[in-house]
């Protein structure tokens, strides 16, 4: 598996310790566009956002994300620790596929914040 091969078109940037990538996914819950950081890990790979995105926001992402997935099954399995919005993949999940369900859960959870008029 080559990470920086895999998502040449998402322009990489090696960074320490891991592979960040911003996407041109703008979410207007928290005014920027959606940014990843890949790790390597022992059996394959995390993929999470860079922490930041509730941190202009009224309430801390746990807030949002808790009332999100109480109301919505379009999660996938994507889960949050510490401000970090995470999931790990096996090698051989497609790194393509796990960026798309990233993709999806940030507009899936930017509608529901913005549909609900959740503050």
């Amino acid at each position: 598996m080559n990470i920086i091969r895999d998502l040449e078109y998402f322009k990489p940037v090696e960074k320490d310790g891991y592979v960040e990538v911003v996407l041109p996914v703008a979410i207007k819950t928290f005014k920027a566009c959606l940014r990843l950081r890949i790790y390597k890990t022992e059996n394959g790979y995390a993929i999470s956002d860079d922490g930041y995105t509730f941190y202009d926001s009224n309430e801390d992402s746990k807030y949002y994300y808790d009332l999100y997935k109480q109301n919505n099954k379009c999660h996938y399995d994507i889960l949050l620790k510490d401000d970090y919005f995470y999931k790990e993949y096996q090698s051989s999940f497609n790194i393509n596929i796990a960026i798309n369900e990233f993709i999806r859960f940030f507009i899936y959870l930017d509608d529901y914040i913005r549909l609900n008029d959740i503050n």
